[in-house]
């Protein structure tokens, strides 16, 4: 009832919104009102011409800021939402796993025209074919992808795992902060940074920013890098500053921390108790110290804060935690991002609709897989249109997305200069690896 309030009802988005299933063969059918689409699906041949409008100005001397507002002036009202969204692509139409872009894939893309990807163990085989994936992926796409993955070592690699794929297989965030050595945490940022970037992959879903306080907990765990705040921001930090050195745009994640709690947002609602003197000398530390190293984003969890916040709604749907600490009181400017939409603790108490149009309002850039990615789109599109969430609005994250593809040259992309392999071969990183294992 208090997310409804919220929430302005401008002509009952939810009746208006017919529930497509997630898969993209589905996704593709041509919609019941033709104003949802307001232009037609280019063949292949002529997406590959617009791919080519986005292009670094010739001549002259213009700031980025203004590069970017350029960029903007081109961009249609549904191009722009499209960029607040990161999906997932598990599965084809017929439920099995999806490994390269097809004609539907392509058509999706068109479509939806995503801010970015985020791939899974079904989207990968081996090197060549994450590779041609990637490539593929941007082909088709007018303004670049995030490319992002979860690849934080130990537990979650979603890469590492995969014997066929050269990406190393670190060890968990805890093993490194037990050794409290900075040294080895940029080295860790520094081995997946140029692995990622051989590949194609630029951004991470790492490092995880949690305090490791509670044993009992289900779903962080060895996944953090200590118990201890200020050695889990020191290692946090050395991971940032390794992954900037190849441009891999960092995510630091779950604010305002998953550390201490015994129960799983994948399954349900998570509520924390803890006060704001608490928060400031444990959870929020490493997210300070994340922010003072430049991280690029910060993700956020799906827990209800009781101890800080009137409103009993999760973090990522919560403005007096998005924009009342992340943005006011911690300055930051960078992307916010949700964890993802589809987990247990939003699908079991809101709609896709719901949560799409409450996290942009509460303060989020990027929705990270909604349970049904063509509903909470078309949620937002009709948000904007019927004036519930004002153009300028979504302008103010487009403009930090494409500030973040700028700085980390994915807007304009310069080649990684070596495969996978060749990072592989070379004596130095290997002996980055080795570092590891010592």
């Amino acid at each position: 009832m208090l997310l409804a309030a919220l929430l302005l009802s401008c002509s009952t988005t939810a009746d208006k919104i017919n529930v497509v299933p997630e898969t993209v063969t589905d996704v593709k059918s041509t919609p019941e009102n033709p104003e949802d689409i307001e232009n037609p699906p280019l063949s292949p041949a002529d997406v590959l011409n617009v791919h080519t409008a986005i292009k670094r100005p010739e001549g002259g001397e213009q700031t980025e800021e203004e590069i970017l507002r350029t960029i903007m002036k081109t961009m249609s009202l549904k191009e722009k939402i499209g960029q607040l969204f990161i999906l997932q692509i598990r599965y084809n139409g017929d439920g099995s796993p999806r490994r390269e872009v097809d004609e539907d894939l392509n058509l999706f893309l068109n479509d939806f025209k995503p801010g970015g990807i985020i791939l899974f163990r079904e989207n990968i085989v081996d090197n060549q074919q994450v590779e041609s994936l990637i490539s593929n992926l941007q082909i088709f796409s007018r303004i670049p992808l995030f490319i992002s993955v979860d690849e934080e070592g130990g537990l979650v690699s979603r890469l590492g795992k995969v014997p066929e794929v050269n990406v190393t297989l670190l060890p968990p965030a805890l093993s490194i902060g037990n050794k409290n050595n900075s040294e080895l945490a940029y080295n860790a940022g520094l081995v997946l940074g140029r692995e990622l970037r051989a590949l194609g992959v630029n951004m991470d879903m790492a490092p995880v920013a949690d305090v490791n306080t509670n044993p009992e907990n289900p779903v962080i765990g060895n996944r953090a890098y200590s118990s201890d705040p200020q050695t889990a921001g020191k290692m946090v930090t050395e991971v940032i500053r390794g992954f900037h050195k190849y441009d891999i745009a960092s995510v630091i994640k779950h604010f305002p921390g998953h550390g201490d709690t015994s129960f799983d947002t994948h399954v349900g609602t998570v509520v924390l108790p803890f006060n704001r003197d608490r928060l400031d000398t444990v959870e929020f530390i490493p997210f300070e110290l994340g922010i003072e190293a430049g991280t690029d984003a910060i993700m956020t969890a799906h827990i209800v804060m009781s101890g800080i916040s009137s409103l009993p709604l999760p973090a990522t749907l919560n403005p007096e935690i998005i924009t009342g600490i992340i943005r006011e009181e911690f300055g930051f400017d960078g992307l916010v991002i949700s964890d993802a939409l589809e987990m247990g603790a939003i699908r079991e108490n809101y709609t896709p609709e719901e949560s799409a149009v409450a996290g942009i309002k509460a303060g989020l850039d990027i929705l990270l897989m909604p349970e049904d990615q063509l509903s909470a789109f078309k949620a937002l599109l009709d948000a904007v249109h019927c004036g519930e969430i004002s153009e300028k609005r979504i302008d103010e994250s487009v403009y930090r997305i494409l500030r973040t593809k700028y700085e980390r040259k994915i807007l304009f992309p310069e080649p990684a200069g070596e495969s996978i392999e060749d990072v592989q071969n070379d004596p130095a990183h290997l002996a980055l690896i080795q570092s590891f294992l010592n």
